[in-house]
């Protein structure tokens, strides 16, 4: 009786418990004018529906949200004129941040910015800050450049996952398009931020715009995996001086750059300066690198290794670089063809060796 008794108790206590929220669906404009009046509303689980149109705001996300579109060619956010500055400082047309978990998908972010390099400059297409995480599907981020193009340094970046100078976030970037951009396409920084990146299509203005930039950038410590893209035209401006051949003089911009623990394996990069350049203890697999104007690869500064990666055209094939730092680079089954120079060059400085081992 006892026990029965103790059961009738348990059960009361536990039916009285609220029953947990189920996630609503909020629709704009429909029910909302704005998608941001919509995230205002909504509760952390909720999922918002952005129906056909082109919505001028810039919207800032600080809860777990679901946000869906009609398709990255119906439903666009696309840039006031004026922007305003988000929690860090800069300014983006998405900003997320608090530790959110927000998924987007089938909606485009646009620019350009209607400022310049001193006032009211593009920061970011979509920016990601303060531990938050984006799952990004199905979209596309195009035209993140001030009105006219300009090089703002650290400026024009498509999407910006991480805090500068410091604090981290994470991102999944899948199914979906970056170009036109004035700086970076898609940039992970500092250490303890990570991304996956697949299955995306990544494309730079090329010289015609007259800025430099570069594809995908993982920076001051930060790691995950590159695959199956596709990352081209991403050069220096004609104008910019500082931009060169020469690895321990001039700097070179690439489709993928990154540092140890990068894992890069099957992608096609072409028409850019260097195709992968590569920094410390870093994995590069089955790349298909096409008519890169320095170098199809460049490993530098640690040991390296690159696995049936397939270099075609271009000036050179893999520079093998020592400027801080001993280099062992090891070619294991890579294929060379057609380069203007020579297939492997190994480059050194300060005291520091570079070898091969392996080859085509």
């Amino acid at each position: 009786m006892r026990g029965l008794s103790l059961l009738a108790v348990l059960c009361a206590g536990l039916c009285a418990l609220p029953a947990t929220a189920a996630a609503r669906t909020l629709v704009v404009p429909t029910a909302f004018p704005t998608i941001q009046s919509a995230v205002n509303a909504a509760m952390a689980g909720d999922k918002i529906d952005v129906k056909r149109g082109t919505y001028v705001e810039q919207v800032a996300i600080a809860k777990r949200l679901d946000i869906a579109g009609a398709g990255s060619d119906k439903t666009i956010i696309k840039a006031p004129a004026t922007l305003a500055a988000g929690q860090d400082g800069d300014t983006s047309i998405v900003e997320i941040g608090g530790g959110a978990q927000v998924a987007m998908s089938k909606l485009a972010v646009s620019g350009p910015g209607g400022g310049t390099c001193d006032n009211g400059v593009l920061g970011s297409g979509i920016r990601v800050l303060g531990g938050a995480h984006l799952d990004l599907s199905a979209a596309s981020v195009a035209h993140i450049h001030d009105t006219p193009f300009a090089q703002c340094f650290h400026e024009n970046t498509a999407i910006f996952v991480g805090d500068f100078p410091v604090g981290t976030a994470s991102a999944t970037i899948r199914h979906s398009s970056v170009s036109d951009y004035g700086g970076v396409g898609i940039v992970i920084i500092n250490e303890g931020s990570t991304a996956q990146i697949d299955h995306n299509v990544v494309t730079g203005p090329a010289p015609a715009s007259n800025v430099s930039t570069g594809g995908i950038e993982f920076v001051l410590g930060a790691t995950g995996t590159v695959a199956h893209n596709v990352v081209s035209a991403n050069v220096c401006a004609p104008s910019d001086l500082e931009c060169g051949p020469d690895f321990f003089s001039q700097f070179q911009l690439a489709g993928i750059t990154g540092g140890p623990g990068l894992k890069v394996d099957h992608n096609r990069v072409f028409g850019n300066q260097v195709g992968i350049y590569v920094v410390g203890a870093a994995e590069l697999s089955h790349n298909e690198v096409l008519d890169n104007s320095y170098f199809g690869l460049a490993l530098q500064d640690g040991s390296l290794r690159s696995s049936h990666d397939r270099i075609l055209g271009g000036s050179g094939g893999v520079a093998v670089i020592a400027a801080f730092a001993d280099t062992v680079a090891t070619l294991d089954h890579i294929k060379i063809s057609k380069t203007s120079g020579p297939a492997v060059q190994e480059f050194e400085c300060c005291g520091f060796s570079a070898t091969t081992i392996g080859g085509p």
